[in-house]
């Protein structure tokens, strides 16, 4: 048995795999380690339910111009301290606040805003 002494790791780790971990360190490693991946009925619901935002649409301004956003979709944003990079399915200005909204399939928690690895996802 042949063992790697390195291994090809990307320079940043998609928020999606954050995700992942938290929710089922398993499916992380099977979809992050060994790049597998099924697709099922809930995947393709998934897709259909994000087909109006995969498409980058809009233009984020600078923070100072932060008014001039009306909608953007699919805005990919990282942190090159953390290693991390994400893909904002839709970004929203109400009253000069910007809000990052991320599409997903089911409900929040009775007792909170969201489940945990949705939460970690959007930080």
């Amino acid at each position: 048995m042949m063992v790697r002494d390195t291994f090809d790791v990307p320079e940043y780790v998609p928020a999606r795999m954050v995700n992942e971990f938290c929710y089922c360190p398993r499916l992380f490693y099977l979809e992050w380690v060994q790049s597998r991946f099924e697709a099922s009925a809930d995947t393709a619901e998934g897709v259909y339910r994000h087909r109006g935002v995969d498409h980058q649409q809009g233009r984020v301004p600078s923070p100072d111009d932060v008014d001039d956003l009306r909608r953007a979709t699919s805005v990919t944003v990282g942190s090159d301290r953390l290693g991390l990079i994400a893909v904002i399915d839709l970004l929203e200005v109400d009253d000069g606040t910007v809000i990052p909204v991320d599409i997903k399939k089911g409900r929040p928690p009775a007792d909170g805003p969201a489940w945990e690895p949705e939460m970690l996802q959007l930080c």
